[in-house]
């Protein structure tokens, strides 16, 4: 979208056309003279607050909609709220903002030169000839809320002595220009207007866009002029031409909007030019001239029909919101739908990493072997009917005289290989998920956005290592503990700390249940050695309370991770269909919807 530019201010004197860059003044307050103006000015900002909140919640919307479609049309509704409905409800005083819309080459510019006196606004056969809007303004009419309007839509702001005060008499850019953004600039315009004067051709009356566009005057409920240019010279055919396009206005459900009374095409025959003005000949738009003096000269009128223009804007609100709340109530079910993809998914992936561990068999042989030659698991298990002493003897004779512990080096062999596990796992997950999300709109966004989802998170690995090293030593203060208690701790410290604290990091990781055949060789042989080593240390049921909390604590443990996993893709698809948003959505339209008079 194209950045607004900066508006300018120019002078159009008697002789011709002076441009220079000026700061305008900002509007003067209006004189409070009477306790009747003062409650009036007090409900047209009880009026604007639903509005204001309203605008809050469409720019969140904005933000969070998912794809560029639905932010479009959200931010399209809030620019509405906040550039016209805003201030329009709290100041029905204002200037009133006549726009004229147009397709390329229908007259726009010649009608503004027409109704202004003066070349304002140059006219020629080079298409778009408008590119920017121009508008014609009374100087004490700059300020307010034409300062923002201007700001906005770049407009180019002509002054003279000439300007309606109280009328800003805008040309649009063509609403079917080649240009997108003069097409842009022209519907933003028709979305602050307080009226539409709508400019087409005796060829031009039936295309599509200018029924488009008079669809969008219809729901907005803006109070219309329409000027029918370039009928053909012959009576007949012109008065087929008029019938045609009224026939058409009636069936658009736009008659019911004209400025005042029912609405008049005026008709501007081919060739009504004032070459002098570049302008349509003044004689030929009298009634659209006529229309723009009443208002100037009646303040009752001039905010007879703001009152009009807003009402009937407020009256589109409710079902331009409905249209958004129920994409967000659409979005809403499916983004359950996704979030319960992913739970199936880790819930499955967990589930298998807890068989694989229930089992004991994910350490790899070579480092259960390594551990079972240094504690001489054979001798062991004869000497352990023989009581603690003589144990604690042959662990003595074992492990004094030979090489260190290999316990270090163990238990970071048995956290890699749980680490290596739980990744793999994850990855499956990550897949599954990643895989049933590609077939839904949302998720495939979600999916396209972050190519990570189709993987474990690449910290998953570094974080379980430091998550397990944190549980290893956690053990390790237990041992310490428990043995103090059962005043075993000269037979912890002979065979080392380190050394029984890999000892029951192996008894949570390894044991017999559930091993069938060849299964029991290796693990079961250094289960059996663990537990007993373990129970001839502390005894029996503390080894078993033990054992039971410390798996649990890594159960805990590999939860979180897997939640973690999990939640990305919640964060993925950020606040889509956010039920908070629809709930303040409705909210508003509520209280919207009550301001629109009876």
């Amino acid at each position: 979208m194209e950045a607004p530019r900066a508006c300018i201010l120019i002078d159009v004197a008697r002789s011709g056309v002076t441009s220079r860059r000026s700061e305008w003044p900002a509007r003067a307050a209006r004189v409070v003279h009477s306790e009747h103006v003062v409650q009036h000015e007090s409900d047209e900002r009880a009026a604007a607050e639903p509005l204001v909140a309203l605008a809050a919640a469409l720019r969140r919307r904005v933000a969070t909609a998912p794809g560029e479609e639905r932010a479009t049309r959200a931010d399209a509704l809030r620019r509405h709220v906040e550039e016209y409905l805003v201030p329009r409800a709290a100041d029905l005083d204002a200037p009133l903002l006549v726009v004229i819309l147009g397709s390329t080459g229908s007259g726009k510019s010649s009608l503004l030169n027409a109704l202004v006196g003066a070349a304002v606004s140059p006219s020629g056969v080079l298409r778009p000839t408008t590119r920017r809007p121009i508008a014609f303004v009374h100087r004490d009419d700059l300020g307010g809320r034409m300062t923002a309007v201007a700001e906005r839509s770049g407009l180019e702001l002509r002054t003279g002595e000439n300007a309606r005060r109280g009328l800003v008499i805008v040309d649009a850019p063509d609403f079917d220009s080649v240009e997108a953004a003069n097409r842009e600039q022209a519907l933003g315009l028709l979305e602050v207007a307080d009226l539409v004067i709508l400019v087409t051709t005796a060829t031009r009356y039936a295309d599509l866009v200018p029924w488009e566009v008079l669809g969008r005057v219809r729901q907005r409920g803006v109070p219309l002029l329409t000027v029918l240019n370039r009928l053909p010279p012959e009576s007949g055919d012109a008065k087929a031409v008029i019938r045609d396009y009224r026939e058409l206005l009636e069936r658009g459900g736009v008659t019911e909007q004209s400025a005042s009374g029912a609405l008049e095409v005026v008709a501007v025959p081919e060739g009504a030019l004032d070459t002098a003005h570049d302008a349509l000949r003044a004689g030929s738009v009298t009634p659209v001239r006529v229309a723009l003096d009443r208002l100037v000269e009646s303040d009752a009128e001039r905010r007879e029909l703001a009152r009009r223009g807003l009402a009937g804007a407020l009256r589109g609100v409710p079902e331009a919101l409905e249209l958004i709340v129920n994409q967000i109530d659409e979005e809403q079910r499916a983004v359950a739908e996704l979030r319960a993809a992913a739970d199936r998914a880790y819930a499955a992936a967990r589930t298998a990493l807890a068989a694989e561990l229930s089992h004991g068999t994910f350490m790899r042989a070579e480092v259960l072997r390594q551990w079972q030659d240094f504690i001489g698991a054979g001798q062991v298990a004869r000497f352990l009917a023989q009581g603690i002493g003589r144990v604690t003897a042959t662990l003595r004779s074992l492990v004094r005289p030979g090489p260190p512990a290999p316990a270090t080096e163990v238990r970071e062999a048995a956290f890699a290989d749980l680490v290596a596990l739980a990744v793999q796992h994850a990855d499956t997950a990550a897949q599954r998920t990643a895989t049933a999300w590609s077939a839904d709109r949302y998720g495939a966004m979600a999916v396209a956005a972050d190519g990570t989802l189709w993987r474990s998170s690449p910290e998953l690995s570094s974080r379980l290592a430091d998550d397990l090293e944190s549980w290893g030593r956690g053990i390790g203060a237990r041992i310490s503990e428990l043995g103090a208690r059962r005043k075993g701790l000269a037979q912890v410290a002979s065979i080392g700390v380190n050394a029984v604290g890999t000892s029951a990091v192996l008894a949570v990781f390894i044991h017999t249940g559930g091993l069938t055949g060849a299964e029991v060789g290796i693990t079961a042989a250094t289960a059996v050695v663990n537990q007993k080593l373990l129970e001839a240390i502390f005894g029996e049921a503390n080894v078993a309370s033990f054992v039971s909390q410390a798996r649990e604590d890594l159960r805990d443990l590999l939860d979180a991770a897997f939640a973690d996993e999990r939640e990305r893709y919640a964060a993925a698809l950020g606040s889509t269909g956010d039920p908070s948003l629809a709930i303040e959505l409705r909210e508003a339209s509520r209280r919207v919807a009550r301001l629109v008079p009876a």
